[in-house]
């Protein structure tokens, strides 16, 4: 490999990982994003011209991201071939980056694998696939009820899935269509899922939020800041009421140092160096925003279409499906998030499509 595209190869891997842990984070500027593509797709770009790209199972999953990307722009045909040959040896770490480098590459083509034909599935195939061919494996059908979703197909196309554990990730979406479309059999089911955030927050706006922390920040009231400062003052779930204070309002809990009791041990001294998240501060942060006790709010703003939009244009990372989900419960079906590169708003003026 030529010096210099060796460079162009370890920045791509390099970025890659900054992409992943951008997306992983509870929520990043969607800006910071934006800037890690546009030098991602321009190293992979370098790279492309003078490499074929080639997928193996010994490669860790940046480098594996980068041989698959290149492989699709080079020789698509060959590349889907080579990857329907090593998917089912690859970890699941590495099978990610796989589908993430066929999201990236938008391409299409012809593979065996479940998994893979769920990644290349767009939204005229799945409208074009009975529920019969899809229901051949999870994956599929899965992907398929996304997009049904997205069409807005009645509830007669999701009910079905509610309770099928077998399928777990199809129930999951099947779930989700219902809960945004009011269906009171869809909140019975979802009550499984009342640890998962975005099951949490739609069964909050369904009028049945779980009895926990994050149940009544999705719930997005005035009353629900208070109780999140009352549980701040209690040791035992200070951490989770300031995570769950986070959602309410967009704002980090400020830190204070845990206090230190007199005659401990050098364990109990080291111990105390941690810090607790510091309600007071909170408190006085609450009291200076008067927000209108009628409306409900999510990371600080207003639940409104507008409001959910202008987010929607600031952020990425786990609080993206959040984002989204809310959108897809004003419409009452699903609204599909953003996929793939975000490098094309620095050439557009910032327009978010």
């Amino acid at each position: 490999m030529l010096p210099q595209i060796d460079t162009h190869y370890r920045e791509a891997t390099a970025l890659f990982q900054r992409r992943c842990g951008l997306l992983k984070a509870t929520a990043s500027p969607l800006e910071a994003l934006r800037q890690l593509d546009w030098r991602l797709a321009a190293n992979l770009d370098a790279v492309a011209i003078h490499q074929e790209g080639r997928p193996e199972v010994s490669l860790r999953p940046p480098a594996l991201f980068v041989e698959t990307w290149v492989g699709l722009q080079r020789d698509s045909v060959g590349c889907l071939e080579s990857l329907d040959g090593i998917f089912p040896e690859l970890k699941p770490e590495q099978q990610g980056a796989v589908i993430e480098a066929m999201t990236l590459s938008s391409c299409s083509g012809e593979v065996r694998h479940p998994e893979l034909r769920a990644a290349l599935m767009s939204e005229q195939t799945a409208m074009a696939m009975s529920e019969e061919e899809a229901a051949e494996h999870d994956a599929l059908l899965a992907r398929w009820l996304f997009f049904q979703d997205a069409a807005g197909a009645d509830l007669s196309c999701f009910q079905s899935w509610y309770q099928r554990h077998d399928f777990p990730r199809s129930r999951h979406h099947a779930l989700q269509a219902g809960l945004v479309r009011r269906d009171s059999l869809a909140v019975q089911a979802a009550r499984d899922y009342q640890d998962d955030p975005l099951f949490t927050l739609l069964l909050a706006q369904s009028g049945h939020p779980p009895e926990n922390l994050l149940g009544i920040a999705f719930d997005g009231s005035v009353s629900a800041a208070r109780q999140l400062l009352d549980a701040m003052e209690q040791v035992a779930c200070c951490e989770d009421a300031a995570q769950a204070w986070f959602w309410l309002t967009g704002e980090m809990v400020p830190r204070k140092p845990r206090l230190q009791a007199v005659g401990v041990s050098d364990e109990s001294s080291r111990e105390s160096k941690e810090t607790l998240p510091d309600a007071p501060a909170a408190a006085i942060s609450w009291q200076a925003k008067q927000w209108p006790s009628e409306a409900r709010y999510f990371f600080g703003e207003p639940v409104t279409v507008s409001s959910l939009e202008l987010l929607d244009q600031q952020w990425a990372g786990q609080i993206a499906p959040l984002i989204a989900a809310q959108q897809s419960w004003l419409a009452e079906r699903r609204v599909l998030p953003v996929s793939g590169w975000q490098f094309h708003s620095l050439s557009e003026g910032g327009a978010h499509a």
